[in-house]
């Protein structure tokens, strides 16, 4: 901690970067952090790099914020933010030239960084960049507070992850302290559905397969997220669908954004190792979030997901009959 806190004295250029197709963790950690630097210590250059675009639903996130400026040819120190690897930070890669803090809650992580400050016992870097406040005595302001909540709150499904635990209702309960409005948040991040959205999920609901009684799979593919219009941020959230039903335990969409380009996320209730098998299609994740990003026949890589997923089931112990 003295030497993250020495180093970030003696550095006056500072980039914070974070993963492509940023989510709101991701937007809000960054954007924090640089704030956090700003509000803390004397004369510091921060610049916030993510990849990728950024919709409707983050727009409230970067509105008054700065983001990805002509990158410096050198930079003092690099945080990188709720990535397992430097290569998720997509096109800008190739400037991260120095000392590099990570800082990540997702147990695949690869401890790339000069300093590693990776744990799966948060339920978000949001959470964990708080956690990093409180330890080095770094004040907080409305604003800042404002940005951790909204990563927290998202990162966990409004508090219904399996990573959420009594530290971070505590966090919470003191972010709340601060002055910012928490039920818009809430409702526009949770009752603010876009008939782009409804059209997806409606999608990915005929599209259910169940596997033992315990693995759901659901698609979308390219002509349906073309005719409906739809945008990144309105394929969020509908996994969740999936592992919401009585006695499925692990569930994965894939979402064809582009031809032959498909997004698998992946949900799990605790009994299936849902990270190590994101791993295996060079992803990440933790034990109840993953995710992946690969090229090929959608029905061809829902095959791949489910014969990496069967052999996990058959050791879960479960009472429930599904019937469909």
């Amino acid at each position: 901690m003295k030497e993250i806190l020495e180093k970030i004295n003696n550095s006056k250029k500072i980039a914070i970067l974070s993963h492509i197709n940023p989510d709101a963790d991701a937007l809000c950690s960054s954007i924090a952090l640089k704030n956090i630097i700003l509000n803390n210590f004397d004369f510091k250059q921060v610049d916030v790099f993510v990849d990728g675009n950024i919709g409707d639903l983050y727009d409230p996130i970067v509105r008054n914020e700065a983001i990805n400026p002509t990158p410096f040819l050198k930079y003092d120190l690099f945080f990188v933010l709720d990535c397992p690897n430097i290569s998720r930070t997509g096109k800008y890669a190739e400037i991260v030239n120095g000392d590099i803090v990570n800082i990540d809650h997702h147990e695949t992580n690869e401890k790339f960084g000069t300093y590693n400050f990776v744990t799966k016992n948060v339920s978000s870097t949001c959470e964990y960049i708080y956690y990093l406040c409180q330890t080095l005595n770094l004040d907080l302001t409305n604003r800042i507070a404002k940005y951790l909540y909204q990563g927290i709150i998202t990162d966990t499904n409004c508090f219904t992850s399996l990573a959420v635990k009594s530290s971070t209702h505590n966090a919470v309960s003191q972010l709340l302290k601060y002055k910012f409005d928490s039920e818009a948040i809430r409702l526009h991040y949770f009752k603010n559905n876009s008939m782009a959205k409804t059209i997806l999920t409606t999608k990915a609901f005929k599209s259910m397969k169940i596997y033992k009684n315990q693995f759901l799979t659901m698609k979308i593919d390219y002509e349906t997220y073309k005719k409906a219009g739809a945008t990144y941020e309105d394929t969020l959230g509908i996994v969740d669908n999936g592992i919401n039903i009585n006695g499925i335990e692990a569930c994965a969409i894939l979402i064809e954004t582009e031809p032959n380009k498909i997004n698998v996320s992946l949900r799990n209730k605790g009994k299936v190792d849902i990270a190590s098998v994101a791993k295996d299609f060079n992803g990440g994740g933790n034990n109840a979030t993953a995710a992946f990003q690969c090229s090929g026949d959608i029905k061809l890589i829902e095959k791949q997901v489910v014969e990496k997923i069967e052999p996990l089931l058959s050791e879960i112990e479960t009472d429930n009959d599904l019937i469909f």
